[in-house]
């Protein structure tokens, strides 16, 4: 039998002998390694998860297409509240336009070389328009 007897250092304190110690882990802290989860044989680690029955798996299934169906019919609603206010701002878009051309003051031009010569902005503010337009602008 062999006998573990703490051995001595140089400074006269005594180290403890690990019986648990193998060859190859004579540095690491034992209190640490005892208290590491995986410090167990691998048979003790192994939980067996319980199986789902059939109706368990039909249940879970079900709920589950449950909310993907009601998630999806929330999208398109949220679709179709979206496309009616961009068809509302589209058409309120236009109609100011109409009057912003019905009310604003305008000359006709009828010698456009002199166009070329102005300046960006000034030809911004330019606006090309149907001959019907203009008789209709001018007929107001």
């Amino acid at each position: 039998a062999i006998l573990a007897r703490p051995q001595r250092r140089a400074c006269g304190r005594a180290r403890r002998a690990f019986a648990a110690m193998v060859k190859g882990h004579a540095f690491r802290k034992q209190w640490k390694e005892a208290r590491k989860p995986l410090n167990r044989r691998a048979s003790s680690r192994v939980k067996s998860i319980p199986k789902k029955s059939l109706e368990q798996k039909k249940e879970a299934k079900r709920a589950l297409d449950e909310v993907k169906r009601k998630s999806a019919e929330l999208l398109e609603a949220r679709k179709e509240v979206r496309k009616a206010k961009a068809k509302k701002r589209e058409a309120k878009k236009r109609r100011k336009e109409e009057n912003d051309i019905k009310s604003g003051q305008y000359q006709v031009i009828k010698h456009t070389e002199k166009i070329r010569k102005w300046h960006k902005s000034a030809k911004k503010t330019l606006k090309m328009m149907s001959s019907e337009q203009i008789d209709k602008l001018l007929r107001r």
